[in-house]
């Protein structure tokens, strides 16, 4: 039986710098090495990633995912942002994550201003870029909210997602993933297991004695509780920043943190396990935790000069055991690593489509077949389009079920092209 594990990945430095590709090629194989299954690039929405940072990143099997970390853009500056966001598509982008602490002063509209029209002022930009990333075939992520924070940030998760229920946003719910920052607050791993159904007692700026809040790791659990409330099903999340004391770190504690990210990598690796992680100080996770990031800048900070990719191998190299890459971010298991879909029409398959196909098959040797379900298995599927037969729709189900499409060309030139690349 296949060991349960949760995938890891790592924010990348938000800095201009760090896409030079002299850095790409440094922290990229790092993060192979680390078995991580994917990169976070923090995104603008006044200019876009270049192509080349999201090829070389698949280059090293990582799935880019961009975060929109600033307050969301108004609607006069949506076509702006959808022309970016359909560029990002087509250079291999599976999941957005749109904005950051909403629920804190710096994600406001207006300074000051604290009730629960900030919960509809962000959801009135939230929609059309969730709903226009689904309809391109992406993954739309929640923005993850400060655990406590100003606006209480169970209180601000559940406005929000009976926002969406009552503005009827049915198909977003259906596909919408959320995200929890991974914060300590240097309490035990295991604060605040259970979600507030173990911890009723637990409410707004006031924890009990003897209870406990949302303020540490288990923040995720919390998080889906309230989704289970609001809207009638728990529904996936990402952890984000997994490990950060928070606020208030003392520097001299850097040899805990260091054991902290052991233990939580150990607990990405042994999810069947709950009972020993709780006796070993490790949380404990489940598999509606679609994957654990690591920021690097979070990292960097805590660590200290000299940082240097050396530093980091002693952890999630010594600590991580080599972990599935055929299961993508999605958590469905990849039964094909490369399919070449090819359109089948009722006078039988087409002998000049096989002709041109001919390259790739001999380079590549994928799985050749004409199944759209078959195809769905597999990691990477090449198309040979006809949109009679693969219309928009199913190729959006390629991607929302974790693939990497491509779309090859029409002309048999091309392709043999492709082929000696």
């Amino acid at each position: 039986m296949t060991q349960k594990m949760i995938k890891i990945g790592f924010s990348y430095f938000p800095f201009k710098d760090f896409l030079l590709e002299h850095q790409l090629d440094l922290w990229f194989p790092a993060m192979q090495k680390w078995n991580a299954s994917h990169v976070i690039f923090t995104g603008n929405f006044d200019i876009a990633i270049t192509e080349d940072v999201f090829r070389k990143a698949q280059e090293f099997g990582l799935e880019p995912i961009v975060h929109y970390n600033a307050v969301l853009p108004s609607a006069r500056k949506f076509n702006d942002a959808a022309f970016i966001l359909d560029l990002y598509r087509k250079w291999g982008v599976t999941h957005v994550i749109f904005g950051d602490q909403p629920n804190t002063k710096h994600g406001w509209l207006l300074p000051g201003q604290q009730d629960e029209t900030l919960v509809d002022q962000f959801l009135d930009r939230f929609i059309p870029l969730a709903n226009h990333v689904l309809k391109i075939g992406l993954t739309p992520i929640m923005a993850p909210l400060m655990p406590g924070g100003e606006f209480w940030d169970c209180a601000f998760m559940e406005l929000a997602l009976d926002g969406l229920k009552q503005r009827k946003m049915t198909e977003l719910l259906d596909d919408l993933v959320l995200s929890s920052n991974g914060f300590t607050f240097n309490k035990p791993l295991s604060w605040g297991e259970g979600g507030p159904e173990r911890w009723p007692g637990s409410k707004p700026y006031y924890t009990p004695d003897g209870q406990q809040n949302s303020l540490g790791f288990h923040n995720f659990e919390w998080v889906q509780a309230i989704s289970q409330r609001a809207i009638g099903k728990k529904l996936p999340v990402i952890i984000l920043d997994a490990g950060n004391p928070g606020p208030d770190f003392n520097f001299e504690q850097g040899k805990i943190f260091e054991d902290t990210l052991r233990k939580i990598l150990q607990a990405c690796q042994y999810v069947d396990y709950p009972d020993e992680n709780r006796e070993n100080g490790l949380p404990t996770l489940n598999e509606s935790v679609l994957a654990c990031n690591f920021r690097l800048e979070t990292l960097k900070k805590i660590f200290g000069e000299p940082f240097s990719i050396e530093v980091l191998d002693q952890i999630f190299s010594q600590t991580q055991s080599k972990i599935n890459q055929s299961k993508t971010l999605t958590g469905k298991e990849k039964h094909f690593d490369h399919y070449l879909l090819l359109p089948s029409y009722a006078s039988g398959v087409s002998d000049s489509v096989l002709n041109k196909v001919r390259p790739l098959i001999k380079k590549f040797k994928p799985t050749v077949g004409f199944s759209l379900e078959e195809a769905l298995n597999a990691v990477k599927v090449s198309v040979f389009p006809d949109s009679h037969v693969f219309t928009d729709e199913q190729i959006n189900r390629l991607r929302n079920a974790g693939c990497e499409v491509e779309i090859l060309p029409q002309s048999g030139i091309e392709i043999a092209t492709l082929s000696h690349d």
